[in-house]
């Protein structure tokens, strides 16, 4: 089970394997990740994943698409899109 950390707040949750960071703000607004349209259509939801990059999966083709057009590091993932993958360990984000 992964557990996330949110840099901006301090907040840290263990969330079964395959959860979207959404999903996780969605159930507890002490994530203190901003959302909008929740598509990667805004960027609103930027994160840097600090920390557990392998433990993320894969962008999905529109947030690459939006993040490339940002010329967004590789590092910095959509919270609307960024799913964690099955495993243990940290994923520590950071609003940006």
């Amino acid at each position: 089970m992964p557990r996330l950390v949110f840099e901006r707040t301090g907040f840290a949750v263990d969330y079964p394997d395959g959860v979207s960071v959404a999903e996780a703000c969605d159930r507890d607004i002490r994530a203190g990740v901003p959302f909008s349209c929740r598509h990667a259509n805004c960027g609103i939801c930027r994160l840097e994943v600090t920390e557990g990059m392998d433990l993320c999966e894969p962008r999905t083709e529109w947030e690459d698409e939006l993040l490339t057009y940002l010329k967004e590091r590789p590092s910095v993932r959509l919270g609307c899109q960024l799913r964690i993958a099955a495993g243990g360990g940290v994923v520590r984000l950071r609003v940006i």
